[in-house]
Parts: C-alpha cells; sequence; structure tokens
C-alpha cells in the first residue's frame, strides 16, 4: 500500500515539473495595434498558460478588406498559441501587423512578473 501511495505521489510531483512554472496570469488583457485608418484594440483571454480567446474590441479597419482578418487570424493565434510565423493576408499587411501588435501587446501585459 506504502509503494502505491509513494508511486501516486512521484507520478504528481512529476507531471508538476514537466509542465514548468507558470508564464501567464489567467484573465484577460487589452492590446492596441495601429492599422491603416487607427488603433487595433483587442482583448486576450488567458486560463491554464493558455490563449483561449481572441476579441477585437475597437477597429476602424475598411470592411471589405480588414473582415478576413479579424474572422480568421484569432482562431489561427490561438491554435498555434503563438503570433509568430503565421501567413500574412494579400492586400490587408496592415490589419494584419496592427492585430498582431495587438496580440503581442497583451500577451506581454499577462506575463507574470517575478
Amino acid at each position: 500500500m506504502k509503494k502505491i501511495l509513494l508511486s501516486f505521489v512521484l507520478v504528481g510531483l512529476l507531471a508538476a515539473c514537466a509542465s514548468g512554472p507558470k508564464v501567464y496570469n489567467d484573465g484577460t488583457y487589452s492590446g492596441t495595434g495601429v492599422g491603416k485608418k487607427g488603433d487595433v484594440v483587442v482583448e486576450v483571454t488567458f486560463k491554464d498558460d493558455k490563449i483561449t480567446t481572441i476579441e477585437v474590441t475597437a477597429q476602424e479597419e475598411t470592411p471589405d478588406i480588414a473582415n478576413v482578418v479579424f474572422e480568421e487570424l484569432p482562431a489561427k493565434i490561438i491554435e498555434a498559441q503563438s503570433t509568430e510565423g503565421l501567413d500574412t493576408y494579400a492586400g490587408a499587411t496592415y490589419t494584419y501587423d496592427a492585430l498582431i501588435d495587438a496580440v503581442n501587446q497583451a500577451i506581454e501585459n499577462a506575463k507574470i512578473t517575478k
């Protein structure tokens, strides 16, 4: 019985160590990027060190050009858990850059400082 209990304790400790220290605070954080027509403001929600939602809360970009970026890019960032290495959108570079910058700012705001 003691060996079984000790085994469970060791497995639990190993799992805790394997996940590493927590990087992000849970909660919702804002970020702002500069688009072609003005600021792009986002709210990024973190839970258990993961980005769970990205919502564009303010923007003034041209709808015909920007909507595809605002509709598709947040899901791609959430899937990748990163803003690095994602494909850009032809004709919507300013909007893409603004959204990426805004999310990166929110990521920085969510980081746990020591």
